[in-house]
């Protein structure tokens, strides 16, 4: 174990090596996932994404897979917390792919895993979390491949994970979502690829939770915590180092049905926002 010692301010050195660290888990699971799914569309196209949180649901760390999986992936977390709080127990994995909580569109599919540091039940909540985004090539729906142009309710275009409980207590849940990938207006085309794609995500949350629990043992508890925060701060900061230097912009774009899309940034120098 290495010794170190908190501090209200980071050591510059120590947060490169930790950024790097955390994004290399996520790379890891990254790995992980590609070796292991089943379908072109995670295994072929990489159209998958890795990244580990903290306590309460916020990005640490991700590797450089999909954009618009990261940016909302934090959401699918938060929302998982909100809704079972300290019903969350170590060896259980969540799917959710709910454009209402965090989702994007029905194929991308979020499997979240908890970490604890030991299995217990007097642990209350997890200390981080780990989760992987994957690209289904079919998730039910009235058109094959789940993205029909004209469904006019969400459930044409297929089914809607909600925090499903995919492996509870160290145990894939088959039977269950087997269950509700067939029992649906419009089911799954290809369960058995969606259950081997599942058991890949479950794969690399697994290496995830493995290498946080690795580095916890090696630096201890509240280095590691500590320095998620001063690696969030970073970037933060990074971010509004950026805004600084933009300006006030708009755009306006008309659809061919005559709607106009119309979007305006505006700065706010004196809080750095835009």
């Amino acid at each position: 174990m290495v010794k170190m010692y908190t501090t209200s301010q980071p050591d510059p050195v120590r947060l490169e090596i930790f950024k790097n660290l955390y994004q290399f888990i996520a790379e890891q699971m990254g790995i992980i996932l590609h070796n292991t799914a089943a379908s072109v569309n995670i295994k072929e196209r990489l159209d998958f994404s890795c990244a580990i949180f903290d306590a309460s649901g916020l990005l640490v760390a991700n590797a450089p897979h999909i954009p618009v999986h990261l940016g909302s992936m934090s959401e699918s977390v938060r929302s998982l917390i909100n809704a079972q709080g300290y019903n969350i127990k170590p060896g259980s994995v969540y799917l959710s792919n709910n454009p209402y909580n965090g989702g994007t569109h029905l194929p991308d599919i979020t499997a979240i895993t908890p970490v604890f540091l030991e299995r217990s039940e007097n642990i209350p909540r997890p200390l981080f979390f780990v989760a992987s985004r994957g690209h289904q090539a079919d998730i039910g729906g009235i058109t094959p491949g789940s993205m029909p142009p004209h469904s006019t309710t969400v459930e044409e275009e297929g089914i809607i994970f909600d925090n499903f409980l995919l492996v509870a207590q160290g145990e894939f849940q088959e039977a269950a979502v087997r269950e509700f990938l067939l029992n649906h207006p419009y089911p799954s085309r290809n369960p058995e690829q969606n259950i081997a794609d599942f058991k890949a995500q479950i794969a690399a949350n697994e290496r995830g939770v493995q290498e946080l629990v690795k580095m916890v043992n090696q630096y201890q508890l509240e280095t590691v915590n500590l320095y998620m925060q001063f690696v969030q701060d970073n970037a933060e900061e990074s971010v509004r180092r950026a805004i600084d230097i933009l300006k006030d912009g708009s755009f306006i774009y008309e659809m061919d049905s005559g709607a106009r899309i119309q979007v305006a940034v505006t700065i706010e120098r004196d809080n750095r926002r835009a």
